[in-house]
Order: C-alpha cells, then structure tokens, then sequence
C-alpha cells in the first residue's frame, strides 16, 4: 500500500461546486484513471481518499491539497499524468509526492488558511478605503466575535470565534485596488470562513463598506501543524 499527496489550483470555473461534490468530480476522475485505489474495510468500502480543507463556495484557490491510498506503489509523475488526463478545466494539479502510508490523515494536520481578499471593482474602492481600515482596526480590537451555529441536534450554539483571526491587514496604494490578507484559524480544533470575517466587517459601517459580493476571495495555501507562519510584508 502506498499513499500520495498532491496540490492542486481551483479556478473561477469551479469556485461555486460545493466540497461534497469537489469529492465526486476527483472520485469519479480516480476511478477513470484506472489507478491501483485502495478501499476503506467494513460494509461500504470506498476509495481512501481525503481533500485537506474544505473550500467556501465562491472561492478560488492557489494551493490546495489532497491525498489518496492506493493498493500497490504508483509514482508521484505517473498519477499527475493519469489524474490529469481525466480532470476538468477548472483544476489542475502543481505537485504530488509520495508519504508513509501510517501516520494521521492530511485533513487532521491543518491549523489555518491564509486568505486574500480584494475588491472586484477600483470604483468600489474609491473613498472606501479609510472606512475599511478604520473597521478593520475596530474589529481586532475587539475581544469577543460571536458566530451562532446550529449543532447536530438543531440547538443553537455560540462561540467567540475571536481567538480564530491569526492576523489581518490591509494593503492599499492610491488608484489601485484594495486587499486583504487574512490568517484564519481552521481544522479539527475549529474556525472561521473569510465569508464570516467579511460580513463582521461590513457590520463595522453597515452602510458604507463593501458587501460580501464586493470581494474575489482566493485561499493562497493550507498551513498545516508544521508550517513556518506566513509572513504579510
């Protein structure tokens, strides 16, 4: 048995397919391949296969993730040849690399996302880009951010999502467009979407900054426990 790892971009074309069926179109691609997968044991077996994070809908992405298990040893150039040929536009695979088949699932070694958020439109820059900073600023200063979630059990549950905000800043040059770099915590141990952390933004000055829509927002990489932090210089 062997197991590969492999990174992927995710284009406009693609951004509003939700994870379920990301899950799918990569399946359906394994199984055309005619690679050696390898099945989970019990009554219904199914490939081994795991992306790291899932992607919000509307998102696009520079450096995704993957792995999948295969039954006998397969080489990193030979399946990004196979897989390739079977994926849609929209996709297309930068890397792959072989790992020890023991050790944790890709999924449970992620501790956040670093985001980019800029605005689709310089009209809707102009005059906006104090106001942003201003409710930006206001923001991380505040010690409680709550988000309301329903449970498995249909109860609502709130949590101070704040601890998840690693870092945010602005960058901004006069006449050009106006981005966000976001660090969100993510994973097993909880987090936030950068949709979440833009509409508390907009709550800032409901009036007056940019809606959710404004934004193209692009997942630059998946940090993962032995990550260096990223640096926003």
């Amino acid at each position: 048995m062997s197991r590969i790892r492999f990174t992927f971009t995710r284009e406009v074309a693609l951004a509003y397919l939700s994870h379920l069926d990301m899950l799918r179109l990569f399946l359906r691609a394994l199984r055309r391949s005619g690679l050696p997968l390898e099945y989970s044991r019990g009554y219904n077996p199914h490939p081994r296969f795991t992306l790291a994070l899932p992607l919000p809908l509307g998102v696009t992405a520079g450096e995704e993730i993957g792995e999948v298990f295969f039954s006998e040893k397969v080489e990193a150039g030979f399946f990004i040849e196979e897989l390739t040929s079977q994926l849609p536009g929209g996709i297309k695979l930068t890397g792959a690399f072989s790992v020890g088949a023991e050790g944790p699932y890709i999924a449970a070694l992620v501790r956040a996302a670093l985001y980019r958020a800029k605005l689709k439109s310089i009209s809707t820059v102009h005059g906006n880009a104090r106001l942003v900073k201003e409710s930006l600023e206001k923001m991380l200063l505040k010690e409680e951010i709550i988000m309301n979630r329903t449970n498995k059990k249909k109860k609502i549950v709130s949590t101070n999502v704040r601890p998840f905000i690693k870092e945010a800043k602005m960058f901004y040059e006069q006449d050009k467009n106006l981005e966000l770099m976001l660090e969100l915590e993510a994973g097993s141990q909880g987090g936030i979407s950068p949709v979440f952390f833009l509409e508390q933004l907009q709550k800032e000055a409901p009036s007056e900054i940019p809606g959710v829509h404004d934004w193209h927002i692009h997942r630059e990489k998946i940090i993962f426990v032995d990550n260096p932090l990223p640096a926003f210089d």
